[in-house]
């Protein structure tokens, strides 16, 4: 039986990959641009696999309005190599709600997007209470695509913030889907100071959408990892007759943590480290390292 591995979708812009990105800055008195350098390195249990590569990130925080990213993310993989180029920007609308645009694509391997959407809406309804509504598309050779929807309610303090979204990912050609849900625990408000944040998905397609590093994560990304549509091509002639119990549990799991911590007044670090099982298939551990400055 040909077992579906995931599509492992990389995110457009890492620096935002495992952190709330609707936890913005408050308005600066001039505008300030931030610079991460940095690498990932990720390791897979089934088939001595190892993904690695680069991340080149800027974010401009004006004056008033929201931040403006670009990043660029190069890719190492067994089966190739290639890169992503991203863009996005931040909107503020009204008092308490924002959005976030953003479009990328990749070059030099076909296991990468040709093109990426995304739209990401953050609704205030009062007392801190957010809703969260999210949308992307990409689009790989051959006329594959892959489209997101994820959707929940959210809380933002003011030091920390948690949401909860619900994820479907569905397939083309084909018409296959996923389900799975992501919930984001962060704590510290300031983009400039010490913060954490905590990821945890369940489901089916997670991995496709939260796991780590500039290599595999997301929070509304997808992008093709490796084979045809960019799926894990791994097969196995072994049929397994699942148990009530085994049914019951989910088919992926992910846990990540990512945490900044400034140096000086000007750089700083981030860290990521995340766990991810694909239940009864294969297990992978990733980590990511990036020097941040700013000017």
């Amino acid at each position: 039986m040909l077992k579906r591995y995931a599509v492992l979708l990389a995110l457009p812009l890492a620096l935002s990959a495992q952190e709330d990105p609707f936890f913005l800055e408050p308005p600066l008195p001039s505008t300030v641009t931030r610079v991460a350098v940095g690498g990932y390195d990720q390791a897979f249990s089934d088939g001595g696999d190892r993904w690695k590569g680069w991340i080149l990130e800027g974010t401009i925080y004006p004056s008033s309005g929201g931040p403006w990213q670009v990043s660029a993310t190069g890719y190492d993989r067994p089966e190739g190599k290639g890169t992503i180029l991203s863009a996005g920007k931040y909107l503020l609308i009204g008092k308490a709600s924002s959005a976030y645009l953003g479009l990328s694509g990749g070059t030099n391997s076909d296991f990468l997007p040709l093109f990426r959407a995304d739209l990401d809406f953050r609704f205030d309804i009062g007392a801190g209470w957010k809703f969260d509504l999210a949308g992307a598309l990409s689009r790989f050779t051959q006329e594959q695509e892959v489209r997101m929807l994820q959707a929940g309610p959210a809380y933002q303090g003011e030091t920390w913030s948690i949401s909860a979204r619900v994820q479907q990912l569905m397939y083309e050609p084909g018409g296959d889907s996923d389900t799975g849900g992501v919930l984001n625990l962060r704590f510290g408000n300031n983009d400039f100071g010490v913060w954490h944040n905590l990821r945890l998905a369940a489901g089916r397609g997670i991995l496709e959408s939260t796991a780590s590093g500039g290599g595999l994560t997301s929070t509304t990304t997808m992008a093709g990892t490796g084979g045809r549509f960019g799926r894990r091509t791994t097969s196995t002639t072994t049929v397994t007759t699942l148990t009530t119990t085994t049914a019951s549990l989910p088919q992926e799991r992910l846990a990540s943590l990512t945490g900044h911590w400034p140096l000086t007044d000007r750089f700083a670090i981030k860290a990521e480290a995340t766990w991810g099982e694909k239940v009864s298939t294969y297990r992978f551990w990733g980590g990511s390292l990036q020097f941040v400055a700013t000017f």
